[in-house]
């Protein structure tokens, strides 16, 4: 309906002018110089029309040819894209393979059309370090900085890597350094420098590192005791070569409470204090801890330690007895302590109770020594026979000389 009452309008339209230019076809004169050019007005509305209608072509041409580019231009775009992912995967797999050299040009190729170029680079950096190519390294390391403002962490942490991979310990320190001014808790930047001062045995450091170790670095409880466990013993050991009673005692106050009741710990630090010559004071804490934490290794060193009051010191352990009359270990502690007192026949009698409660090689090896210097080498040699059989190092059964035979 809509398209009949257009026509219906158009034919009158056009009957219109028809009968308008019959009437008067008037005029235009157009002037320029020495030229006019003189037509009907209607056939310089026909001329317009005509300019007007090219110009739309041309306009509509041209719209045309700008969509032609412009699919020709996104053709070529998500062809580079594709590309780009492509090459990005095959220089993956590359690093993967330990195929350096590949896998950098891959990955430096196809940089500029992937939508992730800071791993490209960060890659490609790595692929350098791998081939030795410090300079390379460098300056991938520096591309990939440019590709966003947040990669500075990510470009940090793969240049501490990569330091520590070739033992450059202190520029590890340094760069892990600068990077946690922007990024203090970050868990790789806390690990790197956890394994950073263990490699540089900062100990000190390492233990100031402990709370955000233990609040952000996602280790495991037992883990994060045995890297504390770590430090506190490089601590004693550093101590210890300074060879000064008085720096030790200070450290061992400085030793959080509950550091103080790990056997290990405990057993490290009075072995130190005794080498330094302060053997009382091991005995004393000993004692002491025994006490509260009654514990096989701390009663063998016990029984070890050669105290300025020896018969005191046989008396303590005396006493315990009483609530520990069935372990074996305190009745080899106190034969030992018996021996330090030369009482030879209690040693005796405390290294064959032990021996009757638990046999083991060290109670048969000390049986046998007294045996031997107590002059009864028939039971020596038992005893010796049966230490080797305890450590599964029993000497086979071979003919051996005798002395009558030897005589003769």
């Amino acid at each position: 309906m809509k398209i009949f009452i257009a026509v219906l309008l158009a034919l009158a339209l056009a009957a219109g002018l028809a009968a308008a230019i019959q009437q008067d076809s008037g005029y235009i004169l157009i002037a320029y110089n020495q030229t006019t050019v003189e037509m009907t007005i209607w056939v310089g509305v026909g001329v317009l029309s005509v300019f007007l209608i090219l110009v739309m072509l041309i306009f509509m041409s041209l719209r045309r040819g700008a969509k032609v580019s412009d699919s020709i231009g996104s053709f070529w775009s998500v062809r580079r894209a594709e590309r780009g992912r492509s090459h990005t995967t095959l220089g993956m797999i590359a690093f993967i393979e330990g195929n350096w050299a590949k896998s950098r040009k891959l990955l430096t190729d196809s940089a500029k059309d992937t939508e992730t170029p800071l791993i490209n680079y960060l890659l490609a950096a790595r692929a350098s370090h791998a081939l030795g190519d410090t300079p390379g390294s460098r300056h991938y390391l520096g591309l990939a900085e440019q590709t966003t403002n947040k990669a500075s962490i990510a470009v940090a942490l793969t240049q501490a890597e990569m330091q520590v991979e070739s033992g450059s310990l202190e520029e590890a320190l340094a760069t892990l350094t600068r990077a946690r001014r922007n990024a203090e808790r970050h868990p790789s930047v806390l690990t790197l420098l956890k394994k950073v001062y263990i490699g540089l045995r900062d100990w000190n450091s390492l233990l100031a590192l402990m709370p955000d170790l233990r609040k952000h670095g996602g280790l495991s409880d037992e883990r994060l005791a045995e890297l504390e466990r770590q430090a506190l013993m490089g601590q004693l050991e550093h101590t210890a070569q300074q060879g000064d009673i008085g720096a030790l005692q200070q450290w061992w106050k400085h030793v959080p409470r509950t550091w103080h009741r790990d056997n290990g710990l405990l057993l490290a630090y009075c072995r130190v204090l005794v080498a330094a010559g302060d053997a009382d004071s091991a005995e004393k804490l000993l004692r002491q801890s025994l006490k509260l934490n009654w514990h096989s290794d701390l009663l063998k060193l016990y029984g070890l330690i050669a105290g300025s009051d020896l018969a005191r010191q046989l008396s303590a352990a005396e006493s315990w007895i009483k609530d520990h009359g069935d372990d074996a270990v305190l009745f080899l502690t106190l034969g030992r302590l018996a021996l330090r007192n030369e009482l030879w026949g209690k040693a005796r009698e405390y290294f064959e109770q032990g021996y009757q409660l638990s046999p083991n090689a060290e109670l048969c090896f000390e049986l046998g020594r007294l045996m031997a210097n107590l002059d009864e080498p028939a039971a020596a040699e038992r005893y010796a026979q049966e230490a080797l059989q305890l450590q599964g190092q029993s000497l086979p059964s071979l003919p051996q000389p005798s002395l009558s035979k030897l005589k003769d």
